[in-house]
């Protein structure tokens, strides 16, 4: 009959351990409170799995679940911060030893990240210790909260000399791309992905698998400048991607990313990508006389709700206000007069 599980001394590392359901456990160098953590383990056998399992084997499954069942992107945005994170805390590192100073070290090595980046790199992490709490791998996540930068917000708007700026200070195919989501407000992922099979004359039509959300297909209304891009694009490139780098290579997001980062230090104001995204939803929405719910529809929202909250700076501008007023006055007194 097999001995009641007590801890035991190792001399070449000097700590104890405990050995759980054929696994050895480590409890420290200190015996009070190596004991105190081998009581703590007989009394809740759930949490033995985060003391054997490691974070690395762990990341392991999680990336297979993310790839079975999210899209390709998603996949490789936690693997790229997955693989960061446990190159710092090391393969061997236990799930019930992390801690926030972990996580504090590892953002701290890469101090080049935006804000943005930062919040969604914490934020994989946990996601990833939530999904094993989920799965019954865990029973509780050992990083709760953990403080995260907030996400640089992306309601950038340029003016017409803004934007001609940037038009002369980009230079080879990063033109077009600009000009293309400046003329269609589509969002930069969809331009980078976009292909001949895409187009049907004026329009861009993405299956709902493809899709934003994958519910229902993605439309993008050409404009005639858009659309002379997207046949000369056609005529080069009858496969694949149509907007591409230099090198004939398809768009990368960080390389558009750090294309803009370099403008935006010339210029001396923030160059994004989304920024002409927004600018094509202010225009429509000040000079092109474009009703929200229509907007909406054209930019990929399934409601008004987004386009208020990240055009609300509008609300703010006393010109256009101005004018909104005016048309309500008007048609109230045209309904008045008949």
């Amino acid at each position: 009959m097999a001995g009641k599980p007590k801890p035991f001394f190792r001399k070449q590392t000097q700590s104890w351990y405990c050995s759980m359901d054929g696994r050895q456990i480590r409890l420290g160098k200190d015996k009070t409170a190596a004991e105190t953590k081998f009581h703590e383990l007989m009394s809740d056998r759930d949490s033995i799995t985060s003391e054997i399992t490691t974070l690395y084997a762990l990341s392991q499954r999680y990336l297979d679940w993310v790839k079975d069942n999210r899209k390709q992107g998603t996949y490789d945005n936690n693997l790229r911060y997955l693989k960061s994170f446990i190159g710092s805390v090391g393969k061997r590192l236990k799930v019930g030893q992390i801690k926030k100073h972990h996580i504090t070290k590892w953002t701290a090595a890469n101090s080049h990240w935006s804000d943005t980046a930062t919040n969604d790199a914490i934020a994989i992490v946990q996601r990833m210790l939530n999904w094993a709490v989920e799965e019954g791998y865990l029973r509780y996540t050992p990083l709760p909260k953990v403080r995260k930068p907030r996400r640089q917000r992306r309601d950038i708007v340029y003016t017409s000399d803004q934007w001609q700026q940037i038009k002369d200070a980009a230079t080879g195919p990063l033109v077009d791309f600009l000009d293309f989501l400046y003329w269609t407000g589509c969002r930069p992922k969809e331009a980078r992905i976009v292909e001949k099979k895409h187009v049907h004359d004026d329009l861009i039509i993405f299956p709902a698998d493809e899709s934003k959300g994958e519910t229902e297909p993605r439309v993008i209304f050409l404009s005639p400048d858009a659309k002379a891009i997207i046949d000369r694009l056609i005529e080069l490139r009858p496969q694949g991607p149509l907007f591409r780098n230099a090198y004939g290579n398809p768009w990368k997001k960080d390389a558009i990313k750090c294309r803009l980062n370099r403008m935006s230090k010339k210029l001396g104001f923030r160059v994004i990508a989304y920024g002409a995204r927004h600018s094509y939803a202010t225009n429509a929405l000040t000079t092109g006389g474009v009703d929200p719910i229509s907007l909406s529809h054209l930019m990929g929202h399934k409601d008004t709700a987004m386009v208020s909250r990240v055009y609300s700076h509008l609300a703010k501008n006393m010109d256009f206000l101005r004018q909104q007023a005016a048309k309500a006055n008007r048609n109230a007194s045209t309904d008045t007069a008949t």
